[in-house]
């Protein structure tokens, strides 16, 4: 009826991908139609900005036909945290006896929360990622807005130590001395 000079054909978004703690590694799959992408997120470094966690490491996206394309220096920024039901990991050994699961401080003006100590942990990291730019990857999406559901469910003692370091960071109100080993052993 009316000619707006707009495309009709709008990209298809992508709003979240799943992914699973793959040692030190965040691994999933994009899936748009018949076709499947492996989808990684590696960590290479921790840092807070504005009092949220941010990693930043390397996107790789792998094509059906095996071809992988890779973004560097993708920030993944903490969102939000969820508690997990099963079992809280115990304290890596490489961290410091000073350094404990920490205790959420009491604020004037609210309620003191319940607090599970050491035997609670963080079950799924919500992160916002950077703008990627699908086309680069090689998928057929709009990524210029994507959330990373990271559900930890740690199988290996590298992953039940990132398990323990990621939830005292969520839940620290100085996560200095636990980003500290989280740089440490992204590092690695």
């Amino acid at each position: 009826m009316f000619n707006t000079g707009k495309s009709t054909t709008a990209s298809r978004k992508l709003h979240s991908i799943h992914v699973l703690q793959d040692d030190k590694n965040f691994s999933g799959k994009i899936e748009t139609g018949r076709i499947g992408y492996k989808f990684t997120f590696s960590p290479s470094s921790a840092a807070i900005d504005d009092g949220k966690l941010v990693l930043t490491g390397v996107v790789t996206v792998k094509a059906p036909a095996g071809a992988s394309r890779k973004v560097e220096n993708v920030r993944a920024t903490c969102m939000a945290s969820q508690g997990n039901i099963q079992n809280a990991p115990a304290k890596p050994a490489s961290i410091g006896a000073s350094l404990k699961h920490p205790l959420p401080a009491q604020q004037a003006d609210k309620p003191l929360t319940d607090a599970t100590d050491n035997l609670s942990s963080a079950g799924v990291i919500y992160f916002k990622l950077s703008k990627l730019d699908g086309r680069a990857l090689g998928v057929a999406l709009d990524m210029s807005s994507v959330q990373l559901n990271a559900r930890l469910n740690p199988k290996s003692e590298t992953e039940r130590d990132l398990q323990w370091l990621y939830s005292a960071i969520t839940a620290a109100d100085n996560p200095k001395p636990y980003l500290d080993g989280l740089s440490l052993m992204l590092g690695k």
